[in-house]
């Protein structure tokens, strides 16, 4: 499976962010993600070194609801405020117990200024 195009909403710096993922098969049918572990991470561009947010099960930036196929991403008001860059490029990771890792999604994000301070 190929992972998905798909361009996040924008992440506004000084603000909580939240998007719902709900992974479904070609039935509609929830994937089942029970012991899995997942990662995101953002940079520049796809070759570049440094990671410009990394959300993780391990972090507490991605949530994962099992049985509803259900990944929820998290940063808190004060991560947001300390983004560096314009955003770029991401993809995410759900890694299974049996071992296998399938790219759940692809695409770009952009990291929105905050003119409050």
């Amino acid at each position: 499976m190929s992972a998905s195009k798909l361009n996040l909403p924008a992440i506004e710096k000084g603000a909580t962010y939240r998007h719902t993922l709900l992974w479904k098969d070609s039935l509609n049918v929830a994937i089942n993600l029970t012991d899995c572990t997942a990662k995101l991470q953002v940079r520049e561009t796809i070759d570049s070194s440094i990671v410009l947010l990394e959300l993780s099960t391990a972090n507490l930036g991605l949530v994962i609801t099992p049985l509803l196929g259900k990944i929820e991403l998290y940063i808190s008001d004060e991560a947001t405020t300390v983004l560096t860059g314009i955003g770029g490029v991401y993809d995410l990771e759900v890694y299974f117990d049996n071992g296998d890792t399938t790219r759940l999604i692809e695409g770009k994000v952009v990291f929105k200024p905050e003119v409050t301070r």
